[in-house]
């Protein structure tokens, strides 16, 4: 019987050959893909989820942006009354997540004392504040910041203070209903300084908005967005990268406001979501 002796070099050839045969008879199985997110979610909620960096994510017929490491953020509107459906698609594959919405048990509030020109504004002050709202809505709809800014740190609040005024709430002015609160009222006094719930980018500064008086946006990437209004003094520049804990704002009472406090709003493009919720995310 002839025996064969192979060298050690010979033998990795050989082990080399056999893996490769092994790969093309029985390819590895291609990992499936999944879209990590919530199963439930409330109304007024911010969701944040996840994907192979590189995946595409479709939500309510958009392209959501989703950043290098595979995040997104989609927000569930006040008056969602349906499940929500995202899509995935990533190296051929699709996968499909429902997010159940629940509806959430929102306050109605009253607020009486309020100057008539603010309540029933003229048709001079009516062109004034849709000038404004475009201007805030123009810069909420543009290509976000790339990367969440917020997702090392999450959100603080921008000052400690009574919240005079949920998110959400169906307000009466003067005993006329009008649009929900979408955000949060905390009662402060005048020139007490705002800092910044979470590091982003300056995108807006504005002075003497016809209902929001000295308004300040925020990007903090992905499409979320935090905006201030009433206030005193605006300390920071468009452009400016803030970090949290950073004094942006005093507060103040300008615009349509009974007495000086904070609004605070948190928004995904143009969705508002609860700010208290935001502050009790785990990102």
């Amino acid at each position: 019987m002839i025996g064969f002796n192979f060298g050690g070099k010979a033998k990795r050839v050989i082990g080399f050959c056999l893996c490769l045969m092994l790969f093309f008879l029985h390819p590895p199985i291609a990992r499936a893909l999944t879209i990590a997110l919530p199963e439930t979610a409330y109304q007024g909620d911010l969701i944040l989820g996840n994907v192979p960096p590189g995946a595409r994510v479709q939500f309510k017929d958009q392209l959501l942006p989703v950043g290098p490491g595979g995040h997104f953020v989609i927000a569930v509107p006040r008056d969602q009354k349906k499940d929500l459906s995202v899509t995935a698609l990533h190296n051929g594959q699709k996968a499909s997540h429902v997010i159940r919405t629940w509806a959430y048990p929102w306050e109605i509030q009253h607020v009486d004392g309020l100057p008539k020109h603010y309540v029933t504004p003229n048709a001079e002050q009516q062109r004034q504040i849709r000038e404004d709202a475009r201007k805030i809505q123009t810069i909420r709809s543009s290509l976000p910041y790339p990367v969440p800014l917020f997702i090392k740190r999450g959100f603080v609040k921008p000052l400690t203070g009574k919240v005079t005024s949920p998110f959400g709430n169906q307000r009466i002015l003067n005993g006329l209903p009008r649009s929900p609160h979408s955000g949060i009222d905390i009662a402060a006094p005048i020139g007490k300084p705002v800092h910044s719930p979470a590091d982003g980018i300056v995108r807006l500064t504005a002075e003497n908005m016809f209902l929001m008086g000295n308004t300040l946006l925020m990007d903090h990437g992905l499409g979320v967005f935090s905006i201030f209004i009433h206030l005193e003094r605006i300390h920071v520049h468009v452009g400016d990268v803030v970090r949290q804990g950073d004094v942006i704002a005093e507060v103040g009472k300008t615009g349509r406001a009974t007495g000086p406090h904070l609004h605070w709003g948190v928004y995904v493009g143009s969705t508002a979501v609860d700010p208290l919720r935001v502050l009790k995310n785990r990102f």
